[in-house]
């Protein structure tokens, strides 16, 4: 009779095991969906520049949009979306920061030409997103962009 007594303390110890580990499991998923959540603006205006490039590039206009000041690409003039399937390829300069605002080069590259692209990112709280408006006025500064 001893055995399944026995048996009754192990199962025990086998359910209170698992809600040890539930509970930490269910913390690590809900700080990794906070992190997700944070995920539609990135820490560093290098990472804002490229994962807007990299959206855009792919059609996710939703996450582009999410990753912007304005939050909204109506009126945006940039041709990202036209790289698709081509063989171009592009890195990020180190952002020149000047308080809330930095600007970041993207050098892109095709074939035996290329061209550089200023982006300009804002901080937003703690979070680093790309400004439309000022990036298309840094490309086109003598034309009034509503």
């Amino acid at each position: 009779m001893d055995r399944p007594a026995c048996r009754r303390r192990w199962r025990s110890h086998g359910a209170s095991g698992a809600v040890r580990l539930a509970v930490p499991a269910a913390l690590i998923a809900a700080v990794c969906l906070f992190i997700l959540a944070a995920g539609c603006s990135a820490s560093t205006p290098q990472r804002a520049v490229g994962e807007f490039i990299s959206a855009r590039i792919a059609g996710n206009e939703e996450k582009a949009a999410q990753l912007t000041v304005e939050e909204d690409l109506s009126g945006y003039v940039g041709g990202e979306p036209f790289l698709y399937a081509t063989d171009v390829s592009y890195d990020l300069e180190q952002a020149q920061i000047d308080g809330d605002r930095a600007v970041v080069i993207a050098h892109f590259r095709w074939g035996d030409q290329s061209v550089d692209i200023p982006y300009v990112s804002r901080r937003v709280g703690t979070r680093w997103r790309v400004s439309l408006r000022e990036t298309e006025e840094m490309w086109f500064p003598d034309i009034e962009v509503d």
